[in-house]
């Protein structure tokens, strides 16, 4: 409940900072009486629009998150109740898909919605939720239970506001295991609130030390350096955060960072009204015009790739990705004096050797994941990702 009372009160602080859009303030009025009725306002709004700017996104996504939590324990509750087996002693069809609906299809629905927003806008919102609840798994599954009785008393603590006995007992239980990421997180965290900075970012590097491919600690680390004014170490730390997850919330962490030296990140991302090729998806939606080819290549390649878009060694590509491989079938299929100006600089990258750091980074989507992740696990393309974003889209604005 605290935390649907609090999400309520940041979107209406959205609202508020924001230009003035009555149609989506009065979504959210709505929103606060009745989550479905305030949610429908908006689609109805956003429909009108080809491409509802940012502020709409960010809007939507946390309604839909607010009546994710909602429905999901509602619904849970209601997949309990259903009883499986009949007369015979037999599972009911029926019951089972029921079931499956009850539990799964809350988290299913916005998931999709944070998809959709990363496709058709850079909601930074949508893209932090799905690094939460699609990248980031728990770690800590096997860990001592004296260890997990210490760091449960400590969030207790912790929760209170009483700091000074939360870091005691998240102490205790990184005495206990001391991998224990979730205890060097948290304890980073309450030496943060404590406004402890070197003691903070010192647990929060040793849980980023333990889970590297986890973002979170690296995201308040960047979020302490800015506040300290360690603006150069903030920088290098975006830098390698964007090589593990290059979603909107760390780009605009960076932009922040950026800002400080008078200078911005143009990363040429094309908004489109389609998902990326993707090999789990048996029938995607036929593309018309300029990336009919880019759809087209799915299906020249995907004898050799594997479900995640991972192109085994063939004779007839050198890509090792189903999706710079598509990209480059596309900028291939467009004569050069009748390529559109929103491919030319994806043309400059390819022309440059860096059309996989333009496809992997900067039109990143959490459907892409597993093929960036793949990318990134060579030292070498970390270095080649770090150099192209410095090389290349940094700008300085202009005096």
């Amino acid at each position: 409940m605290k935390r649907i009372l609090f999400l309520i009160t940041m979107i209406a602080g959205v609202s508020s900072f924001a230009q003035t859009d009555k149609q989506i303030d009065k979504a959210i009025k709505i929103f606060k009486k009745d989550y479905t009725k305030g949610i429908a306002k908006l689609d109805k709004y956003m429909d009108k629009e080809n491409f509802p700017r940012l502020r709409a996104w960010e809007v939507k996504v946390e309604m839909e998150y607010l009546n994710y939590l909602d429905l999901e324990e509602k619904w849970k509750y209601e997949a309990d109740k259903i009883d499986f087996t009949d007369e015979d002693g037999d599972s009911s069809e029926v019951d089972l898909l029921l079931y499956d609906f009850y539990l799964h299809y809350p988290r299913r629905h916005f998931i999709n919605v944070c998809r959709e927003a990363t496709i058709l806008s850079e909601s930074y919102t949508a893209d932090y939720y799905l690094r939460i609840l699609e990248v980031e798994e728990d770690p800590d599954t096997l860990v001592a239970e004296k260890a997990k009785v210490y760091f449960d008393e400590g969030v207790e603590f912790y929760d209170k506001k009483d700091f000074d006995l939360a870091i005691m007992n998240f102490k205790k239980a990184i005495a206990e295991d001391s991998t224990y990421y979730n205890a060097n997180l948290k304890l980073g965290l309450a030496f943060w609130n404590e406004e402890e900075a070197d003691s903070a970012i010192f647990y929060l590097n040793k849980a980023k030390n333990i889970q590297p491919e986890i973002v979170t600690p690296r995201d308040y680390i960047i979020q302490i350096l800015v506040e300290e004014g360690l603006y150069f170490r903030a920088k290098k730390e975006c830098l390698n955060a964007l090589c593990v997850y290059p979603g909107f919330d760390l780009k605009l962490a960076y932009l922040k960072v950026l800002y400080v030296e008078n200078k911005y990140m143009e990363e040429h991302r094309i908004l489109r009204g389609f998902y990326p090729n993707n090999m789990k998806f048996e029938d995607q939606r036929e593309l018309t015009g300029t990336f009919s080819s880019y759809r087209g290549a799915k299906s020249k390649i995907s004898k050799y790739c594997n479900e995640d878009g991972i192109i085994e060694d063939n004779g007839k590509t050198n890509d090792k990705y189903l999706e710079v491989y598509s990209w480059r079938q596309l900028l291939e299929s467009v004569d050069d004096d009748e390529l559109p100006d929103y491919l030319k600089f994806a043309k400059e990258m390819e022309e440059e050797g860096y059309l996989d750091c333009y496809v992997l980074v900067s039109q990143f989507h959490v459907d892409i994941y597993p093929q960036f992740k793949h990318f990134m696990s060579f030292e070498e393309n970390r270095e080649k990702t770090k150099e192209y974003i410095e090389k290349y889209l940094i700008k300085s604005y202009e005096n």
